[in-house]
C-alpha cells in the first residue's frame, strides 16, 4: 500500500490486532502499539496496548501493585518478526492508552511512525485481551470495548 496515506490505511484497515508505531507524546521515542477494540471503526476511542522491552520494570510494577502476572504478556518467538528485539519484548496490559482516530493518525504522521505492519496472531491477541481483563488498573469502559 505504498503511496496511500496513513489516514486512508488506518480508516480502512483498522481492526483488533493492528500494530502502529508512533510517539505517544512529544519528546518520547516511538513505540509499537496494538489495537485492542473488538470494533475500532465504530468506537469513539481506540484502546491500544504498548509493546515494551522494559519487562523487568513492568514485573517490578506488577509485584509492587500486587497485580496478576498475566498482565505482562510475553512475545513468543516468531509472533512479531517486525519488532527490533522480539525475544526481549512483552506487552504491558496494565496501562493501555485511549485515543480517537484523528489523534492516532496525527501522532503517527507527526512522529514519522508507521501503520504498515502485519496484524498480530490471534493467539497473541487472546493473551493480551486476557491480560487487560485481568488488570485492576484498566477501566471497565476499556474492558467493555474488547
Amino acid at each position: 500500500m505504498e503511496g496511500i496515506s496513513n489516514e486512508i490505511k488506518i480508516r480502512i484497515g483498522i481492526k483488533r490486532g493492528c500494530v502502529y508505531n508512533f510517539s505517544p507524546s512529544t519528546g518520547i521515542d516511538n513505540h509499537y502499539f496494538i489495537v485492542l477494540n473488538s470494533n475500532p471503526k465504530k468506537d469513539e476511542e481506540i484502546h491500544l496496548a504498548m509493546f515494551t522491552t522494559k519487562k523487568e520494570n513492568v514485573l517490578k510494577f506488577i509485584e509492587y501493585r500486587k497485580l496478576d502476572s498475566k498482565t505482562l504478556v510475553q512475545i513468543e518467538r516468531g509472533e512479531c518478526p517486525f519488532l527490533p528485539r522480539p525475544d526481549d519484548t512483552g506487552v504491558d496490559c496494565n496501562r493501555p492508552i485511549s485515543i480517537n482516530i484523528e489523534d492516532l493518525i496525527e501522532r503517527i504522521n507527526d512522529s514519522e511512525g508507521s501503520c504498515s505492519y502485519p496484524a498480530i496472531p490471534e493467539n497473541l491477541i487472546s493473551r493480551i485481551i486476557e491480560g487487560v481483563r485481568a488488570s485492576r488498573m484498566v477501566g471497565e469502559n476499556i474492558k467493555q470495548a474488547l
